[in-house]
């Protein structure tokens, strides 16, 4: 969803990524993914609802692609097109890590850094306009991950129902927290309005 606006996208195994609006039935607009790419694509907003990310997976397994584009001129095509490699990855990350499927796409506020999260408890970001990796913050039993809106803070929700939050610039740990949710979770989601956040198993627990 647009944070600025009634938009929001989807995201299908048919390969293409959909523009809609609330104010009107139909989608605003369609993208294809380019030939070379493979695999679902899924696509984010940045926190101004000006720029869009579509990401999906290189041909052969070689990396990730991100294209960026401008929402107020999607048909002129991306204006950026940022490459993830297989062997770029495997430079920070675990063989298996470095290859495990990625399930979503979130940039900071800023704009300037994407984190992005996987199968195989894979967490790490990435710069905004380069691609190259910043930092991981994978784990074994990882399922979900969000900034908080300051940038200063990556939570990451676990499969044991617990989540730590970590330091966006060290990539330490700065507290676990618990008894919120008993089960895997499945998301965890920060309100950029107000000092709390959400995380969800088969309940719903508030921070």
């Amino acid at each position: 969803m647009s944070p600025s606006d009634d938009y929001f996208l989807s995201s299908s195994r048919d390969r293409t990524v959909r523009m809609w609006s609330l104010q009107q039935a139909g989608a605003v607009a369609q993208l294809e993914l380019p030939a070379a790419a493979e695999g679902d694509p899924f696509a984010a907003f940045d926190s101004t609802g000006l720029v869009f990310g579509v990401t999906a997976t290189m041909a052969a397994g070689q990396g990730h692609y991100i294209h960026l584009y401008d929402a107020r001129n999607y048909t002129g095509g991306a204006f950026a097109e940022l490459k993830v490699t297989t062997a770029q990855l495997e430079k920070e990350l675990t063989p298996q890590m470095a290859r495990s499927e990625w399930t979503s796409m979130k940039f900071n506020a800023s704009g300037n850094q994407i984190l992005v999260t996987g199968k195989n408890g894979l967490v790490l970001t990435l710069d905004g306009y380069e691609g190259t990796v910043q930092r991981s913050f994978s784990g074994k039993g990882t399922t979900s991950a969000c900034w908080t809106t300051d940038d200063k803070t990556i939570l990451t929700g676990a499969d044991d129902g617990t989540i730590s939050c970590w330091n966006a610039d060290t990539g330490s740990v700065i507290r676990k927290l618990e008894g919120g949710n008993s089960g895997s979770i499945s998301w965890v989601g920060v309100n950029p309005k107000y000092s709390m956040f959400a995380s969800c198993d088969t309940n719903t627990a508030m921070w």
